[in-house]
Formats: structure tokens, sequence, C-alpha cells
């Protein structure tokens, strides 16, 4: 098994020591996925992504959410309860379940973290930390690339339009908060890379494809890539304004892949 950090391990080994108290039984697996199974946690800022699997549909919080009380604040453990017949099937954007997001439960009508996204990453690399018996999980490329192509055309256009609202008419030296061009300028080339190898990769891995297929830009990647790996970095709007044509060529770029 990969070797986790401590503080990964003593929260999931916390977790299910509360969890089989209120759920006997119930919980028969828990796979992390996200930031770990990639090699690109970073303790202090990443949080512990997963998948709980258990034998009965979990729609009510209620039942587990003193146990995600007792768990330390940080790193947030953010995970979705989903059965494993429903891994076995195409995930259902519709259909309500229990998630939690930067540790707190949450309610989205859209199904919250549910998405092909979620499912190959699952199926792909994550990392078992108990091994629900016999899982299969419907692992299916189209449907994550087309998932893909909108989430380029909906969320990650937006956050580019929302960039460039959100700076228009400031000094070009203006300090930006520290995580907004890391956030974007790595994001959204993990979509890009996607399209272009059929392959999901962490943030990290995503600056350096994106060093390779949009070098115009290397001077801000490699210093989001700084900031990511732990090293202080100051942004300002004329990085911002740097940022958006970057984003919206990443993304025309991707579309026509």
């Amino acid at each position: 098994m990969t070797q986790l950090p401590a503080e990964v391990t003593g929260t999931t080994q916390r977790y299910l020591e509360l969890v089989d108290e209120v759920l006997p039984g119930q919980v028969t697996g828990l796979y992390l996925t996200g930031s770990l199974p990639l090699g690109d946690f970073r303790p202090g800022h990443s949080d512990i992504d997963g998948v709980v699997v258990t034998a009965d549909p979990l729609r009510d919080a209620s039942v587990v959410r003193e146990v995600h009380e007792q768990l330390p604040t940080t790193p947030a453990f953010d995970v979705t309860y989903l059965t494993a017949a429903e891994l076995a099937a195409p995930p259902d954007r519709d259909k309500q379940v229990v998630f939690t997001q930067d540790g707190v439960f949450k309610e989205a009508p859209s199904g919250g973290p549910v998405s092909p996204v979620l499912w190959s990453e699952l199926a792909r690399q994550s990392i078992p930390l108990r091994t629900a018996p016999d899982l299969v999980v419907h692992d299916d490329q189209e449907a994550l690339e087309a998932f893909t192509r909108d989430n380029l055309k909906t969320y990650w256009s937006s956050q580019f339009d929302q960039l460039e609202a959100a700076t228009a008419n400031r000094p070009d030296d203006q300090a930006l908060p520290d995580w907004v061009l890391p956030w974007v300028m790595l994001g959204v080339p993990r979509l890009h890379a996607l399209l272009a190898t059929g392959n999901i990769i962490s943030k990290t891995a995503a600056g350096e494809h994106a060093l390779v297929a949009f070098p115009h830009w290397s001077a801000l990647l490699h210093r989001c890539l700084n900031h990511r790996a732990g090293t202080p970095q100051t942004f300002t709007t004329a990085d911002a304004n740097s940022a958006i044509p970057y984003g919206h060529t990443v993304i025309t770029t991707a579309l026509a892949l």
C-alpha cells in the first residue's frame, strides 16, 4: 500500500473506528481519490478526498454527522457515500447523495460530486483503505470526455470571465489573493490533458503539461507551480491580465481536440 502522510492515516483510521460503531457492517469500502493517489498531496493544504462504499444507500447525513464532527478539521475529510450498485451503473446526477466538501456536509440538486470524473478516479487510481467485495466501477471514457467538454464550456469559461470582471480597472500592481491564479492556471490544463491523453492528472502534472502545450505562459506557470510546491509568490492584476487569454486559449484548444 502507498505510504500515506500521518495526518491522513490518523483521520481515516479514526473515521473507520467511529463509523463502524454507528453503522456496524454498513461501510464496506473506503477509497482515497484526488491528490493522494496522484502523488500531489500537500500537507497543510490538501484535503483528504474519497469514496465511502455502503451496503445500503445513505440518504440522511445525520446518521454520520456526529462521526465527522469527531474528526480533525484539517486536513478536511471530503467523501461521497455511494453503494456498490450505484458505482456499477453510470453516475446519476439527479440522485441525492450524502457528501462533504471542505469537511462540511453539503446539499446539491445536481448530485454534488457525482460525475464520470469521480467514477473514473475510483476505478483507475484510487487507494483502497477498506476494499469492498467484488466492487466493479462503471468507467466510461466517452462519458468522461463529454463531461469534461461541458465543464470547460460552463464552469471554466465562467471562471476566467469572472476573473476578468473582478480585475477590471484595477492597478496592474495590485496584489491578488495568492491562491487565485494557481487555481485557474493549474486547474484548466488538467482538462486539456485529459482530452489530449485520456488520463486524469494532478494539478502539478497539469502545470507541467501546460509548460509544453502553452509555452507562451511559461513564466507565470512556473510561478504557479512554485506556489503549489510551497514557495510564497505574489500575484498581481498584471498577472491576471496574462492568465485570462491563457485560460481562453486552453479552453478553445482543448475543445478542438
